[in-house]
């Protein structure tokens, strides 16, 4: 068997070494994609999550990027995100391997602002791959690793087959129903559904590569954050002078403005502080000209830190990211799309099938654009919008789903991923179980199915 690529130079002919069929056919395993398939699992269908690395996590592990961001009201009293997510932080607290984020206090460097970082979840790398692979297994999903997508066949508006790339060849796996975790919307676009790019002129938010740092002093930085929180130094909680300082000098030659440091469960640091502009994620060459760059920015940011900021004097580089983090490529046109006035106004609807109240920031060339809400009641993400136009058989969650720019900007972090997936894989695997596709699905069955599984939906 064979399928045939074809561009303006030969024909291309690749054999297909090894076919797979399932009901439910997830692609991605970072946060949507585990969500998806572990609830499409437990509802009974067969279920296949193919993974290009060799291991759970997506950028949560990939990409280094922890704590886990607000999951709660945005005064850190009431979790909002719940059902699966919350399963696999309580797993993950029973270990050791987890801080809750109803625990997380502002006023120390694990949740350190006050804006947005509310209810964070601190969390251990290697406990998250582990946790998520026992709960795939339990729920008798197939982990295929190491499976590049490439290709889908499609037919009457459905997608038919999904190709990959393997060490072995081509892999061929087939399905009823598919779920687009790729983050950037690889497997809806190859199905021709329609898609949004960036802010729909060519223009992406900026992208950064996120390093671990060891040997910091954490009782040092305690201290200096407390005092400047004490006297009002909204600056001096973050060096912001000392960064503007040592810009002038050559010494920090990145926009960022504020130091960006979260403790981890180790005691090390995850470090957000390294920005590239403008670069397509979807573009190899540009990526691996980003990943060099953040590289060569981690370097300025250890010795900034070592000069500059009370506690890091000795701190060293234990690790950067293998991927680098890209916050926006293809975003799909759904049923419906999410607006920012949606958002804004805590807009609800007929088919919720989860709420957050993630603050939405674009991240800009040298500067963070907040947009603000009208209330601080929790936002909805309707069913419709993780279901693409022109697919019939396919279901988009994580960043790759259908809503405005500032809207993904803050549904596309890691606890509403989680809740997205959750509704995705339910859904596909409650419409295998009732013999029709994902937009024929009764909307009021999902809902009430999501809430048996202790998603919160507040009336």
């Amino acid at each position: 068997m064979v399928f045939n690529s074809c561009g303006n130079q030969n024909e291309v002919k690749f054999k297909v070494t090894r076919s797979f069929d399932c009901d439910v056919l997830v692609i991605g395993g970072g946060p949507a994609g585990i969500g998806s398939a572990v609830c499409a699992a437990r509802h009974g269908a067969k279920t296949i999550l193919a993974e290009r690395e060799g291991y759970l996590g997506g950028m949560a592990t990939n990409g280094l990027v922890a704590p886990f961001m607000s999951s709660t009201t945005p005064d850190g009293q009431t979790l909002l995100i719940r059902g699966m997510y919350e399963e696999l932080v309580n797993r993950m607290v029973e270990q050791g391997g987890a801080i809750h984020p109803l625990k997380a206090e502002i006023g120390s460097f694990s949740a350190y602002r006050d804006k947005g970082h509310h209810g964070l979840t601190t969390f251990d790398f290697e406990c998250l791959k582990r946790t998520t692979e026992q709960m795939c297994k339990e729920a008798g999903v197939e982990l295929l690793y190491h499976l590049l997508f490439v290709k889908a066949d499609t037919k009457d508006n459905k997608i038919t087959a999904a190709y990959f790339a393997t060490k072995d060849g081509i892999w061929k796996i087939t399905a009823k129903n598919y779920i687009d975790c790729t983050g950037d919307g690889d497997l809806a676009a190859q199905a021709g559904a329609p898609f949004i790019y960036g802010d729909g002129e060519g223009g992406v938010q900026a992208t950064s590569l996120f390093i671990v740092l060891r040997n910091i002093d954490w009782k040092a930085m305690d201290a200096h954050d407390a005092a400047c929180r004490k006297a009002g130094d909204f600056e001096g909680q973050f060096y912001m002078r000392e960064i503007l300082a040592a810009r002038e000098k050559g010494e920090f030659p990145m926009w960022r403005q504020k130091i960006a440091l979260f403790q981890n469960m180790d005691g090390t640091a995850t470090v957000n502080m390294t920005q590239t502009d403008e670069v397509d994620g979807l573009d190899p060459k540009q990526v691996t000209e980003a990943e060099i760059t953040g590289r060569e920015q981690a370097d300025y940011v250890v010795k900034f830190l070592r000069k500059y900021v009370k506690g890091c004097e000795n701190c060293e580089l234990a690790q950067s990211a293998e991927n680098l983090g890209v916050r926006e490529t293809r975003r799909i046109i759904g049923e419906y799309t999410v607006t920012t006035e949606d958002a804004k106004n805590s807009v609800k609807y007929p088919d919720p099938v989860f709420c957050c109240a993630n603050h939405m920031d674009i991240h800009r060339k040298g500067y963070v654009e907040y947009v603000a809400r009208n209330t601080n009641d929790p936002y909805y993400f309707p069913y419709r919008a993780l279901l693409p136009q022109k697919v019939d058989n396919l279901l988009c969650a994580g960043r790759c789903a259908a809503a405005e720019r500032p809207v993904m900007a803050a549904v596309r972090v890691i606890p509403p991923c989680f809740a997205m997936g959750q509704a995705a894989g339910t859904a596909a695997a409650l419409s295998v179980a009732a013999g029709v596709g994902p937009k024929q699905l009764d909307p009021s069955v999902l809902v009430s199915t999501l809430k048996e599984d202790g998603v919160y939906l507040p009336e």
